[in-house]
């Protein structure tokens, strides 16, 4: 009886119920960051320095080291980026760190299966990119993070004890923002509203399709100050005053329309004659 009662307790142990979750010394992080359309997330664990000199006990200089503990660094990307010369395609990559006197070299490679860099093989790099090593505040456990973020890119951090590098990437907003556009406008039943979002994007960043479509929102809307007044807005930038006028007026008068069936007054109204006063 006894026998069967360890041979059973061997068993259950074997399929894992009686598994137990153990602190890491060099926890795992998590740190998911959109970038203007393009979606990231890094994946890696973090090494403290305990007192040691890291970069001659734990990371030596010139040594390639796969920037992390327990397994490989990760970086998902939903979309291409761009870092130096380099383009990178989406999808899913490791880092690894060769950090040199004076300057880091952040290693980007295909093989996300391998134990760190015990498997790696430069023929699987998609890109090396050199960074100058800055000094700052101690950083007890190694960090990565985004930093200095636009709708157009940002800076990828590798920091620990003293030192860090910067390494920046660029993504391709604009492209991917006048896709969505166009998507959306190509749409049969595609709302006013679509056509004034998609001409107001196109107004700031300079799209030429800015004019064409602010003009079906007014068509689409026509008793709406606001399209009437933004394609006003986009005639006057293109130096077409005299059309520009007509819409500014046509805002004017659509937006005391709909105050005026309201019952009070028109909110926007100063901005409108201001507007119409430059076009004089």
């Amino acid at each position: 009886m006894k026998k069967q009662l360890i041979l059973g307790f061997l068993a259950l142990s074997s399929t894992g119920i009686f598994a137990q979750e153990l602190p890491q010394p060099s926890p795992k992080a998590v740190v998911e960051q959109r970038i203007g359309l393009t979606d990231t997330k890094l994946t890696y664990w973090r090494p403290s320095a305990k007192g040691r000199d890291i970069y001659t006990e734990v990371v030596p200089v010139g040594t390639h080291w796969r920037m992390g503990a327990n397994g490989s660094t990760l970086l998902e990307l939903s979309t291409e980026a761009t870092a130096g010369k380099f383009s990178i395609p989406a999808g899913t990559y490791s880092l690894s760190l060769i950090p040199n006197d004076g300057e880091w070299t952040l290693v980007v490679n295909t093989d996300i299966k391998g134990w760190g860099i015990y498997e790696y093989t430069a023929d699987k790099d998609v890109a090396r990119i050199s960074a100058p090593v800055e000094e700052g505040e101690f950083v007890e456990s190694m960090t990565l993070y985004w930093d200095n973020l636009s709708t157009d890119g940002g800076d990828l951090i590798v920091a620990w004890g003293k030192l860090r590098a910067r390494y920046s990437f660029e993504v391709p907003t604009a492209k991917l923002a006048k896709a969505n556009l166009e998507k959306a406008v190509s749409d049969p039943n595609a709302a006013w509203t679509v056509w004034r979002n998609a001409a107001r994007y196109a107004s700031d960043q300079g799209m030429p399709e800015a004019e064409k479509w602010a003009a079906k929102a007014c068509e689409l809307k026509a008793d709406n100050w606001y399209v009437h007044y933004l394609y006003a807005q986009i005639l006057a930038k293109n130096s077409k005053t005299k059309d520009a006028m007509k819409a500014a007026q046509a805002s004017l008068k659509a937006g005391q329309a709909d105050a005026k069936a309201n019952g009070k007054s028109f909110s926007n109204e100063e901005d409108v004659q201001k507007l119409i006063g430059s076009l004089k």
